[in-house]
This record gives C-alpha cells, structure tokens and sequence, in this order.
C-alpha cells in the first residue's frame, strides 16, 4: 500500500537492503528479542534493518532544531514579560498550572527532550516538541541499537559503511550527573523516579521501570515510585525512606492539579529544587514549553513579529505550517475559513491531547465532518498542522525476502552540550507504520537510526564525499 510519497533513495540503507535480499544472509537471523531489555517489551515489533542517515543532514537539521528550541523556550520572556499567569493564559492553561509553576527562573533547564519528524524527501520536517522528563521512548533506543551492533554480520556491514549510532541512555546518565553535581559533592547522585499517583500502572506498561535498569547499568542508583512516596522536609528530601539528590519527574502538571496532596507535594519539591537541596530534571516550567499552541507564535506572520527574519528562515527549515484555533481570539474566523479552504492539507491537533489522541486529519475526513472538527477546535482550543507526507522507505522483509514501504516517524532527542557533533541531537529510533496506514496502526514496528559519515573531515562542511 502506498502512502503518497516519495520514495527513499537513500544509499547506504539501498546496501542492507541489497545485503538482505540474499537469501543466505547472515542479517537475516538477527533477532532483536535476544537483548535482555528488548524482551521484556512483550508487544513491541522490529523492522528488520536500522535506518539510516548521512551525517551532514541530521548536522544541518539538529543545528536548526535547537535553535527552535531555544527559541522556543525564550517565548515566554519575548512575549509575556516571563510572567507565568500571562504565558498560561496566552496558552489556554489552567491558571492553577501557574501558581504551581511559580516564576520562570533566570537560570534555563538543562535543555532536553524530543521531538517528533517526518522526512518529507527533501528534509526532515518536527511534527511536535516534547519537553521534559516525563518524554518516552528511551527504554528502547539505545538497546536496539547496541543488539544490532553485538551481531557480527550486521557489525562487519556497519564498520565497512562508517555507521555509528549516539548512545542515548549514556547521554541522559551523563546529563543527570551534570545536573545533580551541586548537590552531591563530588559523588554519584541517588535518584528517584516519580509518576503522578497511579501512573506506573495507566501510562508506563513497564517502560519506566526499563528506563531505571539501563540508567542502573550506567552505575547510577535509582529508584522508582509515585509522587505520594515522596517526603520533602526543610533539609531534604527523602524517597522511599532514602534521602535522594535528583528526582526525575515522570508526572507532568496534568497529574496533580486536582490531587491536593500531589500539588502540596510538588510545590514543596519545587521549592527544594530552586533552594538547591534537591536538583529536579526536569522543572516544572519545562511542562509550559511543549505546548501545542506555542508552534503557532514560531510559525503564523500574525503572530511571530517577535523573531529576526534569521530566525523565522530558520524555523521554516524545520517547522511546517501552524496555526492555532484559540477561543475567543480575534481574527477566530480568518483562521477557520483559511483552515477550512485547506482541508486535505492539513491535520487539526487539539491543546489538551497527546499520543496522537483527539486527532482529525483533514484528508480522511469529508467537508463537512472538517467543518465540524473546525468548529470544535474553535471552541475548546486546537491547533491546525500542515500535513507532512513521509517519504516511502523500502526496506526487505527478512521473513519473506520481498520489499515493504513503511512510514518512518523519528523521534530524537536532544541533549545537554554537543555530544556527538550534531548540534545538541542525542540518540533516536523510528516508530514505523506499512505506508499509507495511520500513525496509530496496530502494526507497528521500531527500528533504531544510525549515521555514517558523507563529507570528507578534510573539506569544510558542505563539500560531500563523491
């Protein structure tokens, strides 16, 4: 089934997939469900080959992704004078995220988080930000990408082509070092793992609990609980009768503004943080950042008299069209009736949703059901996307030996410093779909990303290898 666009041409995944059409194939045996970690995600599925990306392309694009995002996180002083109340009620928020969140503080949060992208064919293009601790996907990525590499068939092809892959746990283990140092002297922080009250069981199915093993076997000493186990004194804070120095926020704002002792508990974590007894990855104000609403002032002319023409050229490199449906606002109308002209290019996302839910996409739907998402955006808040249409990635079946096209949606992470060259980019994986299919198909599969390298290291940037 073909989704519509354009097909890779990508050269070194033309190789596997070449290596792989051999029947007698050694890469045809690699089993990602091998990996101690891998197993333990009972419903997850593998494509059967890593994807793959020239160097120079994730260079120039992590360049421009985290320009967005500090750009992005600089919105709130640009706009509202970094005045919470202000910014949460430009975003349509609960004013009571505001009284948690307190004041922006001078100090900006370690910068982590992922996004998600489509490549279109010509670039990759983010779909959405996501900012925090509490983003997921990390309990696969790293060890997907080290089962392919222990193979020897798939390690031979890898050294031959010059891929590599960034380490993600590795750098979130460094980053959650840097961030607790103040606190803990010299020696490895103690950490606690906090969900909101009850959400191991409804949003984790276990990922959270893969996460503490991988940052374990980085030599780091966690542990892992809900919110209501947290004891935060005048001195410290203690987690499960343990004093601890970093607590990693599983839980978002969402999943204690209406729980009165989370909230108590959170305001008394917020404030141990920014009195320096506890750090606290990732702070609250992190929760404001990602939201949907915000695209719209990086991408509407209306709205982002704010930037340098630098900047709104930067952003377009990266950032498809946005606009947000915000009730009450004036020009409401301009935007629906611009919305409704654009239908089968466009996808609506309402504010509160996430995880693809509460979705329209305006190329399934008739006019008159658009019509009808329209009014409701309009009414509760939602922002209209440009439909991104993934490029086709051909890749060999290595059951069947016969070439699928799939969907790849990348989710990257970006990091503290520049690890790996890429302009702050960490690791990354792909959530693939067959093309065509919607992003929510039951048959999905993962697949990690590597990078070889396409410029010669003795030319300036830009002069690629022939």
């Amino acid at each position: 089934m073909s989704g519509g666009g354009v097909l890779s041409k990508e050269p070194v995944s033309a190789l596997l997939n070449a290596e792989l059409a051999r029947p007698d194939s050694p890469l045809r045996s690699i089993d990602p469900r091998r990996h101690p970690v891998l197993a333990d995600l009972k419903r997850a599925r593998y494509l059967s080959r890593p994807l793959v990306y020239p160097e120079s392309e994730m260079r120039a694009f992590g360049a421009d992704l985290l320009g967005s995002v500090e750009l992005l996180t600089s919105l709130p002083a640009r706009l509202f004078d970094g005045d919470v109340e202000r910014t949460c009620r430009a975003l349509g928020l609960d004013p009571r995220k505001a009284e948690l969140v307190g004041d922006f503080q001078k100090q900006s949060p370690p910068r982590f988080g992922r996004i998600d992208a489509y490549h279109d064919g010509e670039a990759l293009r983010v779909l959405e930000f996501n900012v925090g601790g509490s983003v997921g996907g990390q309990e696969w990525v790293q060890p997907l990408a080290e089962m392919f590499w222990a193979d020897d068939a798939f390690r031979a092809f890898g050294t031959a082509h010059g891929l590599h892959h960034l380490s993600q746990t590795t750098l979130l283990a460094e980053a959650l070092r840097e961030a607790a140092a103040p606190v803990c002297s010299g020696r490895d922080p103690v950490i606690a793992m906090v969900e909101g009250t009850g959400g191991l069981d409804l949003y984790a199915e276990g990922s959270w609990y893969l996460l503490r093993r991988l940052l374990e076997a980085e030599g780091l000493d966690c542990r892992i609980g809900e919110v209501q186990e947290l004891e935060v004194t005048a001195s410290e804070v203690r987690f499960q009768g343990r004093r601890v120095d970093l607590v990693y926020r599983l839980f978002d704002l969402d999943q204690v503004v209406d729980d009165p002792d989370a909230w108590r508990t959170t305001v008394r974590l917020r404030d141990a943080h920014r009195s320096g007894q506890v750090a606290l990855w990732a702070p609250l104000e992190c929760d404001l950042t990602d939201n949907k609403r915000f695209l719209a002032y990086l991408s509407d002319p209306q709205l982002r008299g704010h930037m340098s023409q630098q900047e709104r050229d930067m952003v377009d490199r990266v950032l498809p069209w946005t606009r947000a449906l915000v009730p009450g606002a004036a020009g409401l109308d301009t935007v629906v009736a611009d919305c409704r002209e654009r239908r089968e290019h466009l996808i609506l996302k309402p504010d509160g949703g996430f995880a693809g839910k509460g979705i329209t996409c305006g190329w399934l739907v008739s006019d008159e059901q658009w019509a009808e998402a329209l009014q409701k955006g309009a009414d509760e808040g939602a922002v209209a996307q440009q439909r991104v249409v993934p490029r086709e990635e051909p890749v060999v079946n290595a059951e069947t030996g016969l070439t699928e096209s799939w969907d790849a949606c990348l989710g990257l992470y970006w990091v503290p410093g520049d690890p790996g060259g890429l302009g702050g980019l960490g690791g990354g994986g792909g959530r693939l779909v067959h093309s065509g299919e919607p992003a929510d198909s039951t048959d999905r599969r993962l697949a990690p990303i590597y990078l070889y390298p396409d410029q010669d290291p003795d030319t300036p940037h830009g002069a690629e290898l022939h």
